[in-house]
């Protein structure tokens, strides 16, 4: 009697995170140097977002994956989750730009059953914009 309670217990335990980031510059100070300067189409931009979900059982294998495909940079994103690089790959894809500037991710996951099952929605919000030219010699 009592395993069974213990088990019915632990079978509707769960615990829950969230979280989100900001930008911590404008994006007027927004610019790319890395070895070329390059000209932003500002008047065009436009609001992007995307969403991946993933669910993992027992830690191994992923029920209903996401795409492989990614978006990491060398630089500013390099240390990005799995789920945050995915979102941002569909969002530049979806919306066709070249940069998404100031990124913002919401991260919420669920855990269950003692963390056998876990969700996890990752969503990716900020603004599009595409390249009109690359500055060369001091001209575009």
């Amino acid at each position: 009697m009592i395993l069974s309670t213990v088990v019915a217990a632990l079978l509707f335990t769960s615990c829950a995170s969230y979280q989100t980031t900001a930008p911590i510059m404008s994006i007027a100070s927004n610019s790319i140097n890395t070895y070329v300067e390059a000209d932003l189409d500002y008047e065009n931009a436009k609001p992007v977002e995307a969403t991946v979900e993933s669910q993992v059982l027992f830690h191994l294998f992923e029920i209903n994956p996401n795409s492989n495909k990614t978006l990491i940079s060398s630089n500013r994103y390099r240390y990005l989750k799995i789920n945050e690089a995915q979102a941002l790959y569909l969002a530049k894809n979806r919306a066709n730009v070249d940069i998404i500037l100031d990124p913002e991710f919401e991260v919420e996951q669920h855990s269950y059953f003692l963390g056998i099952f876990k969700t996890c929605r990752t969503k990716v919000k900020g603004w599009g914009v595409n390249i009109k030219g690359i500055k060369r010699d001091g001209r575009y």
